[in-house]
């Protein structure tokens, strides 16, 4: 049976969250202790078999393996139009795969990866000079992508997003600490 949603509840959460500019990780940092409505999922959207009741199942679930796609030999048409079509079963069926052989250093992912860190482990003003759902900006920082749907649960992230490639020039509107 469905729980009954008090969607203006939900409205306020929304607006005073976005308005705030602060994003999921602002939540945590003010010390939430209760999730917001806005981020909760009715419990007939959850997969039933989501925590597995027996050892078997536990096994079978620790035993998956994602997809793994390895991209050397990208160059020859051929391996190109296989490697395309197991990105896209793997989009599909998984929702994300990892590239292997992809020819980007080690030291460079890492680089990335401590500049995201370092972002969102900015204070909160300093993230808020980001935070737009202007998609058409180069640089933005956001929780929810889109319209905010009142009916619709909100996913738990916040995206920092970088679109300089499009326009080498403008890799200075990346934020300093990303780069």
């Amino acid at each position: 049976m469905a729980s009954a949603v008090d969607y203006s509840q939900r409205e306020m959460e929304i607006k005073a969250f976005d308005e705030s500019k602060a994003g999921v990780k602002g939540l945590v940092d003010a010390g939430v202790t209760k999730l917001p409505t806005m981020f909760i999922h009715p419990p007939e959207s959850l997969l039933s078999s989501s925590l597995p009741e027996d050892d078997e199942r536990l096994h079978k679930v620790r035993s998956l393996r994602f997809p793994v796609i390895d991209l050397s030999g990208f160059g020859s048409s051929e391996s190109r139009k296989e490697i395309v079509e197991e990105m896209k079963k793997a989009a599909e069926s998984w929702g994300f795969f990892q590239l292997v052989n992809h020819g980007i250093p080690l030291g460079v992912i890492e680089g990335v990866q401590r500049g995201i860190r370092a972002f969102h482990e900015l204070p909160r003003e300093e993230k808020a000079r980001w935070y737009s759902r202007d998609f058409a900006q180069k640089v933005n920082f956001f929780s929810f992508h889109g319209d905010f749907k009142v009916t619709t649960p909100a996913d738990w992230r916040d995206t920092l997003s970088c679109k300089v490639l499009e326009d080498p020039a403008s890799f200075e509107a990346i934020p300093q600490i990303c780069r």
